[in-house]
């Protein structure tokens, strides 16, 4: 009886926080303790000031701050694209990272697929999937977080990559970084879509993008992008 309940309720959280899907463990994650818990209170703080300004009922915003760089993923109308960057600027964070869907449908429900994606992750040889956080919306796929190394990030990528249904890759991934290189972060970004025979496909040119607190740098809409942090 109480594994059960305890199943309902892990259940209750996955439901809770929709399509993201946040794997970190104290002990598995890349930073020291004292910026883990900075990060966990500038995102939450940043999470609950947009849902006192009406940004719920539908539209989806997902927060999160690593090493004090802000990110916001989700899907909203263009009018209030702005507005979310100003209210995430408010808390001073060290830049303000947007990626921003279009609207667009798929095949698979973004819980079934965040899920296939998941367990992916787990099942990739040589990647710690605890790492990694993610956000699926149509098919298009953003990943999050702090891998060891390069090698790491490119597992990551390329099982996100090879799951049914996934459409298009932008990977947020960043390496763990020492107190006096926090403003020199350069976290890279995919290149391309895989199609369904597992081939690289080009994206098109990837735009790179300078981001600084009150800056609004242009979303993604699942497509391949590059961006700078300062």
């Amino acid at each position: 009886m109480k594994r059960l309940a305890l199943l309902l309720l892990l259940f209750c959280v996955t439901l809770l926080n929709g399509c993201a899907y946040t794997g970190y463990s104290i002990y598995d994650d890349q930073r020291l303790m004292g910026t883990m818990s900075d990060d966990k209170e500038l995102s939450a703080k940043i999470k609950t000031a947009l849902l006192d300004e009406s940004f719920s009922g539908g539209w989806s915003v997902a927060v999160y701050s690593f090493y004090g760089h802000v990110f916001l993923v989700g899907e909203i109308p263009d009018t209030m694209q702005g507005k979310a960057v100003t209210i995430a600027n408010r808390y001073k964070p060290r830049s303000v990272t947007t990626h921003w869907f279009t609207p667009a449908t798929s095949d698979s429900s973004n819980f079934v697929l965040a899920t296939k994606l998941r367990k992916d992750l787990i099942a990739t040889k040589g990647l710690s999937s605890t790492r990694i956080d993610t956000e699926v919306n149509s098919g298009r796929v953003v990943l999050l977080g702090v891998v060891r190394d390069d090698a790491e990030k490119q597992l990551a990528i390329q099982a996100a990559r090879g799951v049914g249904g996934v459409t298009g890759v932008t990977s947020y991934l960043m390496f763990p970084q020492k107190a006096g290189q926090l403003d020199n972060m350069q976290p890279e970004h995919a290149t391309g879509v895989s199609p369904m025979d597992g081939s690289m496909e080009p994206s098109g040119s990837p735009s790179i993008t300078p981001v600084s607190s009150g800056a609004n740098s242009p979303g993604g809409s699942g497509d391949v992008e590059s961006r700078e942090l300062p």
